[in-house]
């Protein structure tokens, strides 16, 4: 099977990548050379005339002659701004392979990347070694060689940048082709003239091989490469699309200017001049992406490129209209029309650019440059949510649409596992970061985010929003747990109710209910023997007396269960009283009092729960605490009732576990929506304290 890697692995990597250096170290050095030879080579064979058709590409003809004198520029003065402008190219290219080789050098892969920077710089695109072929005709297989291997290499590059390999597998073919395409042009030139380097067909060939590259870069970063890769990708990118495809436009613009080696050779010349630059962004983004990808973030440069390009093109598609409309209608105006048309653009180009610059960040960022419309449409999508439980997911999944995340979720505090509410059905990626819910410093969740791609982080704008949606997640929430927890509550409630109705049934069906049957039966057989036998039926009727008496004390322990009478009879203040009244005397325990006087009338249910909170707090003084004294303070307070006895006793134990006494208090607390503490005294003892709201009458209707 046919390795799709341009490196084999071998038994001996050693003795290869020696080998390989020492092609490396040969090439770069033999390529610079012939370059730094060429130069004034290149100078004579440019300085000279050309006079007659047709010239060839580095010479100047007559008339190109004639109209640099018109501008006063010799043709000296042009060729060494040339030849200066080929220098500065192959010593980027080469400095560029360098710095990667100083950083890299025992890395494969750089060996290849360095020979196809210094080849394709100083010789292929330069020509920077074709003055030494047609000087000596016995070296050109030589230069031409150096020529094709930059040729080659740079689209083998981008097939297999980063990892060496080429993919898709696809590539390898396209590579293939674009082999055998060079070698009649560097070899065989007079082979086949639709592959000469002027010939349209040629040039097609080469802009579908440069799509084909660029094809492939993309194809890598959304399929195959992982975030290491997919940061150096994004440069490789950057430097292909913008700096050879402004090469290519800006030399598609040099073919329509008119007369380029006559009169305009000095626009064409500067066309050129431009796209020569723009080439210059491949080999620093390609040095970047090897040795630099993580101390920049491409994404700002990516951003500010597609808005000044878009910007650019719009600027001058308008100026060009304009004009052309303008000069159409007022021919004897150019001058002014073109002014007006300079200030109307100088008017519009602000905003316009405000516009572009929106354009980009929500295509690149989603929503993120304008908090009030993700918080608008956060709050229509929350509002629009019937369910309770809806809301949450509302968040997550708004939050991954309008901000452009693979995946956001919510997870609760009481999420044991995998989050509840995500935006996705998929697994998370490896990479996310956490944010928490709180509010009024309770923390309740996390919201959970993983950047637009892997290895890069959230900017600080990001986070600023992040952080407001995160307060407002916090809240909604915290109101998703009250439901939750009135839910409870009330399924609380219905429960002990009906547990209520069944041990009423029980004790009706099974104690009370039998007894009276007996008795009504036992009443017929007593009046039968009135006449008979008056004396049993005396009897008779004693004895039915101490049942009816039993099923009287029945009842009255039933409705004692439900409420307690003496609530009824004497109020909570008085039925306190009554109930610690034997624990009192001389003998007894001393009891002391702090009371709002007078109380007012409470509700059944605050009665109800401080009754039994403070005879279980009493009952454990006396039992457990084995104290002498006591102190009750019911107090009203801020619309609750306030309870608290506080002993002398020997206090809690420092392992201590809640009992049923003490679980039965603090749940009577909490189902009124109170508060319930125990805690020891510093003097000694404990105090029990209980605070119950009370509920006006128009709250509890």
């Amino acid at each position: 099977m046919m390795n799709s890697s341009i490196f084999v692995s071998s038994s001996s990597p050693s003795r290869w990548l020696i080998l390989a250096r020492a092609f490396q170290v040969l090439i770069i050095c033999l390529t610079v050379g012939l370059f730094i030879i060429n130069i004034p080579l290149n100078y004579e064979q440019r300085t000279t005339i050309c006079e007659t058709d047709p010239c060839p590409p580095n010479q100047l003809s007559i008339r190109s002659v004639q109209a640099l004198e018109e501008v006063g520029m010799s043709v000296q003065d042009l060729v060494v701004q040339t030849i200066a402008l080929d220098i500065l190219i192959a010593a980027i290219f080469t400095s560029c392979a360098i710095i990667i080789f100083i950083r890299k050098p025992n890395d494969p892969f750089t060996i290849f990347v360095t020979i196809m920077l210094v080849t394709f710089g100083t010789s292929t695109f330069t020509g920077g070694t074709r003055g030494i072929a047609i000087a000596y005709p016995q070296l050109e297989w030589l230069t031409q060689t150096i020529a094709f291997i930059g040729s080659v290499a740079i689209l083998a590059f981008f097939f297999v940048f980063p990892n060496g390999r080429f993919t898709p597998r696809w590539t390898m073919v396209i590579f293939i082709g674009w082999f055998l395409s060079q070698l009649p042009r560097y070899y065989f030139p007079n082979l086949s003239l639709i592959l000469h380097g002027d010939s349209g067909i040629y040039n097609l060939l080469f802009v579908a091989f440069f799509l084909s590259g660029v094809a492939a870069q993309i194809y890598r970063y959304i399929r195959v490469s992982n975030a290491v890769e997919r940061q150096q990708t994004k440069w490789v990118i950057y430097g292909l699309t913008i700096g050879m495809g402004c090469y290519l436009v800006l030399r598609t613009l040099s073919i329509l200017i008119a007369d380029p080696m006559g009169s305009g050779l000095l626009l064409s010349l500067g066309v050129v001049v431009a796209a020569t630059f723009f080439i210059l962004l491949i080999p620093i983004s390609i040095t970047i992406a090897v040795i630099r990808y993580r101390l920049w973030d491409i994404n700002p440069i990516i951003n500010r490129t597609l808005v000044y390009g878009a910007l650019s093109a719009l600027t001058i598609a308008l100026y060009i209209l304009a004009v052309g409309i303008a000069s159409r209608y007022f021919q004897r105006a150019n001058l002014i029309v073109s002014f007006i048309t300079t200030g109307v653009i100088a008017i519009l180009f602000e905003p316009l650019r405000e516009r572009l610059q929106r354009a980009v960040n929500r295509l690149m960022y989603g929503e993120r440059d304008d908090p009030a419309t993700v918080l608008t449409r956060l709050s229509r999508r929350i509002d629009s949510a019937l369910a309770p439980d809806s809301v949450l997911q509302t968040i997550v999944e708004t939050i991954a649409q309008t901000l452009r995340l693979p995946y956001a979720a919510i997870s609760l505090s009481d999420d044991a596992q995998a989050p509840r509410f995500t935006s996705s059905p998929n697994p998370p990626p490896p990479e996310l970061i956490s944010l928490p819910l709180t509010y009024q410093t309770q923390r309740v969740g996390e919201l959970i985010l993983a950047p637009r791609a892997e290895g890069e982080s959230f900017s600080t704008a990001d986070m600023n929003l992040l952080n407001i949606i995160a307060g407002q997640a916090g809240i909604a929430t915290y109101n998703l747990r009250l439901t939750h927890d009135l839910q409870h509550s009330r399924e609380k409630l219905v429960t002990a109710r009906e547990e209520e109705r069944r041990r009423l049934r029980r004790d009706l069906h099974d104690g009370v209910g039998p007894t009276l049957a007996s008795l009504s039966q036992r009443i017929d057989t007593a009046a039968d023997m009135v006449n008979t036998n008056p004396q049993a039926s005396v009897e008779l009727l004693k004895e039915l007396k101490g049942q009816v008496k039993g099923s009287v004390a029945e009842i009255r322990r039933l409705v004692y269960a439900l409420r307690p009478p003496v609530l009824d009879e004497f109020g909570l203040i008085s039925a306190i009283r009554e109930h610690i009244a034997p624990y009192t005397g001389p003998n007894g325990m001393q009891i002391t009092f702090d009371i709002t006087e007078p109380m007012p009338p409470l509700p059944a249910a605050v009665e109800v729960a401080a009754y039994r909170i403070a005879l279980e707090a009493f009952t454990n003084s006396i039992n457990h605490a084995q104290a002498n004294s006591c102190h009750i303070t019911i107090k009203i307070e801020n619309n609750s009732l306030l309870l608290a006895i506080s002993d002398n006793g020997k206090g809690l134990a420092a392992e201590n576990h809640s009992g049923v006494g003490l679980t039965s208090m603090r749940e009577r607390a909490a189902e009124l929506g109170g508060d319930f503490v125990i805690e020891n005294n510093a003097s000694g003892g404990t105090s029990v304290k209980a605070r119950l709201p009370i509920a006006s009458e128009s709250q509890t209707q």
